[in-house]
């Protein structure tokens, strides 16, 4: 029996899993807890009890430092997932993966379009916060200013939810097709096929 899923092919996808999610907690992070506008005001406010006076932007200022380290977890956790977006493009060099694009070409029957369109939205809208995220963080050495390189960061913002739906839609597809099948697919993700 072919395998069906490489040991290459399970790292891309477990990687994947991993810096994503990492990803998508410290956005969310961000939008809660560490709101810098949220924080700077709680701090205003609790300096202000002290008799400490400080302005708005000194309140931002001292928020943002706080929520600094979550920031420098962002990057790590791209790093990691620029680490398996290479590991993709080699299983599919090695012939160990398809080409999302591939796949929805030569698929049969409604279900099996939906779920590989699903997947090749995942693949691209991963690729594409990847890249944009790339180019805004390194804006200043590739010599292009902040509000030149504004666009990256709305369009690498703009796809997070799009791409939280369409993770759901993968996890509920994958439950599914488990209780539906019992072919043990998240079982020959993590070990193979045996």
């Amino acid at each position: 029996m072919q395998k069906k899923f490489s040991p290459i092919f399970r790292l891309w996808h477990w990687l994947t899993v991993f810096s994503v999610l990492g990803l998508a907690g410290t956005v969310f992070l961000r939008k809660t807890f560490l709101d810098k506008s949220a924080n700077a005001e709680i701090i205003r406010a609790k300096l202000e009890s002290f008799h400490i006076a400080i302005n708005p932007d000194q309140a931002v200022a001292v928020a943002k430092a706080i929520r600094a380290p979550m920031w420098e977890w962002h990057y790590i956790l791209a790093v990691v997932l620029g680490i398996a977006i290479a590991l993709r493009i080699i299983a599919m060099l090695r012939g160990e993966a398809q080409l999302p694009l591939l796949k929805v070409l030569q698929s049969q029957g409604a279900h099996e379009k939906l779920k590989n369109s699903v997947h090749l939205l995942i693949c691209l809208s991963i690729l594409v916060m990847a890249l944009t995220g790339t180019f805004y963080y390194f804006h200043d050495a590739l010599g292009i200013s902040k509000s030149s390189a504004s666009w990256a960061k709305e369009l690498h913002e703009t796809l997070f939810w799009p791409l939280m739906v369409l993770i759901a839609m993968h996890i509920g597809g994958v439950v599914m097709h488990e209780l539906q099948t019992k072919e043990c697919i998240v079982s020959k993700m993590i070990h193979g096929d045996e």
